[in-house]
């Protein structure tokens, strides 16, 4: 069977485009980008605000950001550290920690831009904005949902449903209490009671900041 050998000539080479670095660097899907921040022309320069969640091993960042031609602007943004100063100072990027950053923003950017001091502005009703994951893998029972239903909660409308909340089963319809458990996180002490009966040292080396806590170390 004869072998060919592909040349690429100097015409392809000439044609060849580089991708964006963002792109090249895998932080920016560019295709989901430009979805989220597309508006009518009609909206010219009206504000379009967006929810951005990101995730790391220790921190928890959440940003209240609107896109303008400049690029995008920063309103507002709620780091996990943040809850230190309301005593939560352990577990951190748990996903009832995740519902506390999102309430929090919330509250920061409604007292901040929409309702600072006695001057109200035009817009009484309350904003509207859209959820931006980034890269991150949509799963049901995410603490990215846990920071939407925080923001929710705080007052900022985000269109959604359901499906993505810890609970829901195709199969059965949606369990709140099991959402409310979450955010409570009933689920962390039951399992801190099971892992402490069954295994103590385990127990001692997985939750040791928590107990340090607890004797006022």
């Amino acid at each position: 069977m004869p072998q060919f050998q592909i040349t690429k000539t100097g015409s392809f080479h000439s044609r060849f485009q580089v991708k964006w670095r963002r792109r090249r660097e895998g932080k920016t899907d560019y295709f989901s980008r430009r979805r989220l921040l597309y508006q009518d022309k009609r909206k010219y320069n009206s504000p379009k605000y967006r929810i951005v969640v990101r995730m790391t091993k220790r921190n928890i960042i959440c940003q209240f950001v609107q896109s303008r031609f400049q690029g995008d602007h920063v309103l507002h943004v709620v780091y996990s550290k943040n809850l230190e100063t309301f005593g939560i100072k352990v577990g951190k990027t748990s996903f009832s920690a995740s519902f506390l950053i999102g309430f929090l923003l919330a509250k920061k950017v409604l007292k901040k831009i929409f309702f600072s001091g006695e001057k109200i502005r035009l817009e009484k009703k309350t904003p509207n904005a859209i959820l931006d994951i980034g890269l991150k893998r949509v799963t049901t029972g995410s603490k990215v949902f846990a920071v939407l239903c925080g923001v929710v909660d705080g007052g900022i409308n985000i269109p959604h449903n359901e499906k993505r909340f810890p609970g829901y089963k195709s199969s059965k319809m949606f369990d709140p209490d099991l959402l409310n458990q979450r955010i409570k996180g009933t689920h962390i002490k039951e399992y801190m009671q099971f892992l402490k009966e069954e295994d103590n040292e385990k127990y001692q080396k997985h939750f040791s900041k928590i107990i340090q806590q607890k004797n006022g170390k």
